[in-house]
């Protein structure tokens, strides 16, 4: 597996949430080259950061205030 194609998951999965990518970023944090499988590991956690800042804003826009109301 190439760097780039990595890094091109890591984008994919971090900017967009693309199954397929983060898939592919699983499989190459399994690889022998510890570069990439560094690599992976880094970009799937960047990936997760993000996804739990969105869900913090998520919950900020659509929570109700007491009286049932955004």
């Amino acid at each position: 597996m190439d760097r780039n194609y990595v890094f091109l998951c890591g984008v994919m999965w971090c900017r967009y949430g693309q199954q397929d990518a983060g898939k592919e970023l699983l499989r190459a944090a399994e690889s022998n080259d510890p570069d990439i499988s560094q690599l992976a590991w880094a970009m799937l956690a960047k990936g997760m950061r993000r996804l739990r800042e969105l869900e913090k804003l998520a919950q900020s826009l659509f929570s109700y205030d007491s009286r049932g109301k955004l």
